[in-house]
């Protein structure tokens, strides 16, 4: 092979060029893969992840003739590191099996904290041994990435049948290298699945997830809420009725609670099999310093005085995690100059509907009586 046509001198002069190259090596290799998979069915259907490694390299190898690559550039890259082979230092290929008789598997992290430095382009090399004859996919890596979902980490979903507009960076309105490089990438897929939820109108919540720039961590183990201290249930109490402020609603609703259950436990690993007591248990409120009411209201309205000042604190004094929080689940109280005035009109707004005068309430703190 002359100096001038080999990989790396064209990727020199036209990197588009290198590129094209790269693709036809990895179409090359698709051919031969499944022509030898026809020719013995067998012994590929005894491949698994590990050996079909070995044996992708070797007939990779055999496409570089007549190819611009060199086949002794062509090297599989041991321990855990992302893309499983490497051919002249800026192309990958990583490879994928399944025992079924489907294109789909679980991929790599979407953390490319092993991605082999210098790789900038990577094909999935995807060998489906399930069926009668074994069958082999060679596609770019961000053509095949469906979704994400979590075994110990977040990882990619892989379906070697899917079209571009498909992938998860289409989805979520960016391309894989703009995503992979990104410093807050957690973050988008958080914001990504939260705003997915809300358009489906579903109660979910993505356990997994925190944000990426705050020291938080989620415990191994899952507590009943009744098994907390009492300090940490108010905290938790606190940011429920900034976040969700749909509770506060004295208002019957079967789902205005859901939010609030789903929360303590994905974002906490807190249960609580009561939620609504924490808003109304104890009866109503049937006096207000000594007078009695014309008409009794609802329990909340205490549980609103009492925590008011608390949830004034917290907004007064934004950390970064609570923020973000908010700008998750109850972004308008950040659309004014002050979060706890959004926060109490919303509380207001319930209130009027019962003619509570809630703003003086809280100011004064009046002595509440209850009937239970």
């Amino acid at each position: 092979m002359e100096t001038g046509n080999n990989i790396i001198a064209i990727r020199k002069r036209d990197i588009t060029d290198a590129h094209k190259a790269f693709v036809e090596l990895m179409n090359k290799t698709e051919d031969i893969l499944n022509t030898e998979a026809r020719r013995n069915p067998k012994g590929y259907k005894q491949l698994n992840a590990s050996s079909l490694e070995p044996c992708a390299v070797d007939k990779i190898k055999l496409a570089c003739s007549g190819s611009p690559f060199n086949p002794n550039e062509i090297k599989l890259i041991s321990g855990q590191r992302f893309p499983d082979i490497v051919a002249e230092k800026y192309y990958g290929i990583e490879v994928k099996t399944t025992k079924e008789n489907h294109w789909t598997s679980t991929g790599s992290s979407i953390v490319e904290t092993t991605r082999v430095k210098d790789v900038d382009d990577i094909y999935m090399l995807f060998g489906k041994l399930g069926g009668d004859i074994p069958e082999f996919k060679c596609r770019p890596y961000e053509d095949v990435l469906y979704d994400i979902a979590v075994t110990h980490s977040p990882r990619y979903l892989i379906n070697m049948e899917i079209e571009k507009s498909d992938t998860i960076f289409s989805k979520m309105g960016t391309t894989y290298d703009e995503f992979r490089v990104s410093p807050d990438n957690i973050s988008q897929v958080r914001k990504y699945y939260r705003e997915r939820a809300i358009e489906r109108k579903r109660f979910e919540m993505p356990w997994w997830i925190t944000p990426d720039n705050v020291e938080t961590a989620h415990s191994f183990n899952i507590k009943l809420w009744s098994t907390l201290e009492q300090q940490k249930k108010k905290e938790l109490q606190t940011k429920c009725m900034i976040l969700f402020p749909e509770a506060l609603n004295p208002a019957t609703s079967k789902t205005k609670y859901n939010n609030t259950t789903l929360w303590l436990c994905s974002y906490n690993q807190v249960i609580n099999p009561n939620i609504r007591d924490l808003y109304s248990a104890g009866g109503r409120i049937t006096h207000v310093d000594g007078v009695r009411l014309k008409t009794p209201v609802a329990q909340v309205f205490n549980i609103i005085v009492d925590y008011a000042d608390d949830i004034k604190t917290m907004l007064t004094n934004l950390t970064t995690e609570m923020e973000m929080m908010i700008k998750d689940f109850n972004p308008i109280l950040l659309s004014g100059g002050n979060a706890y005035d959004e926060w109490l009109k919303i509380c207001c707004q319930f209130a009027d509907k019962y003619n509570v005068p809630l703003k003086e309430w809280i100011e004064k703190k009046p002595k509440f009586g209850f009937s239970m």
